[in-house]
């Protein structure tokens, strides 16, 4: 069955970020409100097709990992009405959506309970789509390279077979920017929905990480304080944004390696080098009036050491003395991203907000939401 959708992937949770993200972007781009959309789990969000929201989110959305426009819809679940189905709806289509395409390649996903292996299904749909395209004119050939068309097929929750177009051609969790990723890297786009779910504006907060790394959170908030596209191609939306970013870290070498992707960013960051501690609010203060401008509030946003890396009593001490400096800030809000088991006890603080996150496919993290006397 045919259908038209424009489908934003995203980790599981994200898809409160990826909507409000979205809402933002589609008003300076295309001056209007995108309809709300259908939730498919908590890491997809479907709209009716609409190309240009579909180009203003394949440039310039961060929270997602890809952007897809579903086509088709079977209920088949053996190989043969898949591809007799899919062949004649390919064959029948006058979007033209292929119309420019000389050379496709077929993706699979979650299709373990469909009754055939991820070959199989590969094979199928892209003889149908090749044999459906072929009836009405249009010659595909298969290039596993470099493709004009990445053509996707996977099993939804209803158990239905979607075929569509991934737009991005891939995941599109790492911009490119980031030379040196350190030990135990953030994804980019889950930098990218901290900083919506902490409620970050540059216009009145100055954004502080004191364990900066790599320099993820901190280089993806001032990126998307300027609207900066993803992947550095096209104009800024807001490209006379000047966000006030504090990026610190007690290594030397982390904080060269973060200036230095910082600079392939095109962003410029306040770097500290030393303990966190170190980092008074006067300081943070100067920094910004400084650097042109004092924003009226202030941000904590963090992806402190987890998991193995620490123990249980090093844990203890690390996130309690976090709470305590945070504290120390005053009225500065904190939206902290951790994985380990004793993070929210040793922090010791109220949350306003703690949803699940994964920062690890290993672990299972948590985003917590502090506010000022928490």
């Amino acid at each position: 069955m045919r259908i038209d959708t424009l489908r934003l992937v995203g980790s599981a949770q994200t898809n409160r970020a990826m909507e409000a993200e979205l809402v933002r972007i589609a008003g300076k781009t295309v001056g209007r409100r995108p309809p709300a959309p259908k939730r498919d789990g908590t890491g997809q969000l479907a709209y009716p097709w609409d190309e240009p929201l579909a180009t203003a989110a394949l440039a310039y959305h961060r929270t997602s990992t890809r952007v897809v426009r579903d086509l088709y819809t079977s209920s088949a679940r053996r190989l043969e009405p898949l591809y007799d189905e899919l062949a004649a709806d390919v064959a029948a289509d006058d979007r033209g959506w292929d119309r420019a395409a000389r050379t496709i390649s077929v993706e699979v996903r979650r299709v373990a309970e469909f009754a055939a292996g991820e070959r199989q299904v590969v094979g199928t749909v892209k003889n149908a789509i090749v044999d459906g395209a072929r009836a009405r004119g249009v010659a595909l050939a298969v290039d596993g390279e470099r493709p004009d068309l990445l053509v996707v097929a996977r099993l939804d929750d209803r158990g239905q077979v979607l075929i569509g177009l991934d737009l991005t051609r891939g995941t599109r969790t790492r911009r490119g920017w980031r030379r040196d990723a350190g030990e135990a890297p953030l994804r980019e786009h889950l930098a990218a929905v901290m900083a919506i779910e902490a409620r970050y504006d540059p216009r009145k907060d100055l954004l502080v990480d004191p364990m900066c790394g790599a320099g993820t959170i901190a280089i993806e908030a001032a990126l998307a304080a300027r609207g900066a596209p993803v992947h550095g191609d096209g104009p800024a939306l807001w490209p006379d944004t000047r966000p006030i970013i504090v990026a610190g870290d007690r290594d030397l070498d982390v904080v060269a390696a973060a200036r230095d992707n910082a600079r392939r960013a095109g962003v410029e960051l306040i770097m500290h080098r030393g303990e966190f501690a170190a980092i008074t609010r006067d300081k943070l203060l100067a920094w910004a009036a400084d650097a042109g401008t004092v924003p009226p509030a202030g941000l904590v946003l963090c992806n402190p050491p987890w998991g193995e890396r620490l123990d249980v009593a090093d844990a203890r001490l690390l996130y309690g003395a976090l709470a305590d400096w945070w504290r120390g800030l005053g009225d500065f809000r904190a939206g902290i991203l951790c994985a380990h088991p004793e993070f929210e006890y040793a922090f010791g603080a109220r949350w306003k907000m703690k949803k699940p996150m994964s920062a690890s496919s290993n672990l299972r993290g948590y985003f917590y939401l502090y506010e000022p006397g928490g």
